[in-house]
């Protein structure tokens, strides 16, 4: 079933934190492990709705909404991806069981995952992120370019009726989600987007991804819309640096899959975050890319 709560939970939070959720496993189990889910851009905590139910039995879930973003809205600038990390790092300090958590990031989280990686490896006990390489070709140059991103996302949220998004859903395989699309269309601000993709270019490259060193990665594209060999050449970087003996850090495409196929295939999406973190092989959809 999708998260829930209660009103009383899902107030703003102080002005100067960001908005979370905490989810105990189902049935309880003081032993779970922390396993904190960061969203996309314009998206919100909701967009977890659909692989939640296959996490929740095994892992203390918590939810947010990242700076600029739903319940999270009311922040102040700056929104780039290290300001983000820092707010995420504190709710890990705060709310994760022994202050440590698995961290998932899906895109513009999966950024901030890696950047929380890197710079607060303490409280990371691993680190799974999907549609999340350095920006190249023509990603990189919309990346720069960043004002066409923002009128392009301010144009679809104009002209997308309910009826063309439910066909877009249907072309894409992936599950209608109306109050997550409420949330995504809300969420379109210029500053928003100057500040997150000017700090992607500014922060990755694939040589740099090496720098990620203390906390076991897996990077995923989906293979249908992500730079698949781009995430490809970030495996690599990680096996010649030694990361992947060391830690096991891998890099895998699921074919087939669109950008956000966490709305897509949400059970094999939980199914792939259950393996990394309990170190099982993952499955058969996950492809190694080296």
């Amino acid at each position: 079933m999708p998260a829930t709560s209660t009103p009383d939970q899902l107030q703003p939070p102080p002005r100067d934190m960001i908005f979370h959720l905490s989810l105990d496993p189902q049935p309880p189990s003081p032993a779970a492990p922390s396993l904190i889910l960061l969203h996309g851009l314009t998206s919100s905590h909701l967009e977890w709705s659909l692989v939640i139910p296959h996490l929740q039995p095994h892992y203390h879930l918590l939810l947010v909404d990242l700076p600029a973003h739903s319940r999270s809205s009311s922040l102040p600038p700056p929104y780039t991806i290290p300001s983000m990390a820092d707010q995420v790092a504190s709710i890990i300090q705060s709310h994760a069981r022994n202050s440590q958590a698995h961290v998932v990031g899906m895109s513009m989280g999966g950024f901030v995952t890696l950047n929380l990686a890197r710079r607060y490896p303490s409280l990371c006990l691993s680190a799974f992120v999907s549609g999340a390489t350095p920006f190249e070709g023509i990603t990189g140059w919309l990346a720069r370019n960043n004002w066409v991103l923002y009128y392009g996302f301010w144009l679809s949220n104009l002209i997308i009726t309910d009826g063309m998004y439910d066909w877009m859903c249907r072309v894409m395989d992936i599950k209608e989600h109306r109050e997550l699309r409420r949330e995504i269309v809300r969420n379109v601000k210029w500053e928003v987007i100057r500040d997150v993709y000017g700090s992607i270019v500014e922060e990755f490259t694939v040589e740099g991804m090496a720098e990620v060193g203390q906390v076991r990665c897996l990077s995923v594209a989906g293979g249908n819309q992500d730079q698949v060999e781009v995430t490809r050449r970030v495996g690599q970087v990680w096996k010649e640096r030694g990361l992947t003996g060391r830690l096991g850090s891998r890099a895998f495409v699921v074919r087939g899959a669109v950008h956000a196929w966490d709305l897509q295939f949400p059970d094999v999406f939980a199914g792939g975050i259950r393996s990394w973190v309990e170190r099982d092989d993952l499955p058969v959809q996950f492809e190694v890319l080296e």
